[in-house]
């Protein structure tokens, strides 16, 4: 063990000594917050904009004020199909006999107006009609024969930032255990190869096994540092956005200290994996540039996996799913995050999912660094 620490520390000092780690963990810190509050502005800007209403005609008794309380502008025009293409986001023409509505489907505003004009008439309808039957003596009760009573479970503000962490925690865990050690692990091999240092490190009395533990480690602690201080920073810059739940208070976006552990610890795995395959692709490489070109596949492999809570957020595995490596910890961690619990079976298979596929990169490295054929090839 001692040839590992040794072989450890030195890795991990060239790894600290080397800008172009510590300049993508540093941009990774600061983007991720960056990126988050700029997409909490747009989505606090959409839910609270006020959008333009062009119409012609005379608006019904009581229609103008729910109008104006649900952030729609009202703006007479000549003629509302015209106006609706570009002047206005909506367009109705009030006649005796309805309301014609006009909008363009491709503007994503005339889609958000269009809900919110649907919902307001809906309502209206509804209580004119329920005025008229309580004119003539008759229950408006009657309208409503099975009136549902709705009983969240949970905290609905608190629902909504779970659904938000679920959708970016994940994909960020992957991505960043994978760059944020991916120029160190290449640097540590084909680096080393193009240094000229490589051979050197070889000849030595320390066994290649114990020489190869020595790197991974090195790697798996700054690719873990990576993700850990990406997601931290964005858990940070989180927790300065409150959301308010229509009982005049706020609540922030946080973590749980269950989701927490098990994020670090599916962090450790996928870091240990992706440290021993990067270096065993820059193994392959006979330079830095060529080490980047081999692990650039990695990219697509990683993103697929974890984008798939993006666009199926209610996908609901079987056991076989978590098998899969890559998938099952996006699926564990989501789970975490949305239900505050574990599925120790899920959780079980994972993690031996993990370090079966650590393992076996792991051999897969070993066996590079036993070829004599590293010691001659340039």
């Amino acid at each position: 063990m001692r040839d590992v620490f040794i072989v450890f520390r030195k890795e991990l000092r060239e790894i600290l000594r080397d800008r172009r780690t510590l300049t993508a963990i540093a941009l990774a810190v600061i983007a991720t917050p960056t990126i988050l509050f700029v997409i909490s502005q747009v989505s606090v800007k959409t839910a609270t904009q006020t959008y333009t209403i062009g119409y012609s005609g005379q608006i019904p008794a009581g229609l103008e004020v729910l109008f104006t309380a649900t952030g729609l502008k009202l703006e007479r025009v000549d003629d509302p199909a015209a106006a609706a293409k570009r002047q206005v986001d909506i367009g109705l023409a009030f006649s005796a006999s309805g309301i014609d509505e006009y909008y363009d489907p491709t503007r994503q505003s005339a889609q958000i107006a269009d809900i919110r004009v649907q919902t307001i008439l809906g309502r209206y309808d509804a209580a004119k009609i329920a005025a008229t039957l309580q004119e003539k003596g008759v229950d408006p009760s009657i309208l409503d024969p099975l009136p549902v009573r709705s009983h969240p479970l949970s905290s609905p503000t608190q629902a909504a930032s779970n659904a938000f962490l679920s959708f970016f925690l994940p994909y960020i865990l992957i991505t960043m255990s994978l760059t944020g050690g991916l120029s160190a692990a290449l640097d540590s091999s084909a680096g080393e190869r193009e240094r000229k240092t490589l051979e050197s490190l070889l000849l030595t009395p320390a066994p290649r096994g114990q020489l190869l533990i020595g790197k991974i480690l090195a790697v798996s602690t700054i690719s873990l540092l990576a993700a850990v201080a990406s997601i931290g920073s964005m858990l940070v810059a989180l927790s300065q956005i409150s959301f308010g739940n229509g009982g005049g208070q706020n609540e922030h976006v946080a973590l749980s200290p269950l989701a927490a552990t098990v994020m670090l610890w599916l962090a450790v795995l996928l870091a240990a994996s992706f440290s021993s395959v990067t270096i065993a692709l820059g193994t392959l490489a006979r330079n830095f540039r060529q080490g980047q070109a081999y692990a650039t596949p990695l990219y697509f492999i990683t993103i697929f996996p974890a984008s798939i809570v993006l666009f199926i957020p209610d996908f609901n595995p079987g056991v076989a799913y978590y098998l899969i490596p890559i998938l099952n910890a996006v699926l564990v961690l989501r789970d975490a995050i949305v239900h505050n619990s574990i599925e120790w079976t899920a959780l079980a298979v994972t993690s031996v999912s993990l370090i079966l596929t650590g393992a076996l990169c792991f051999y897969a490295a070993l066996r590079l660094f036993t070829r004599e054929a590293l010691l001659v090839r340039s």
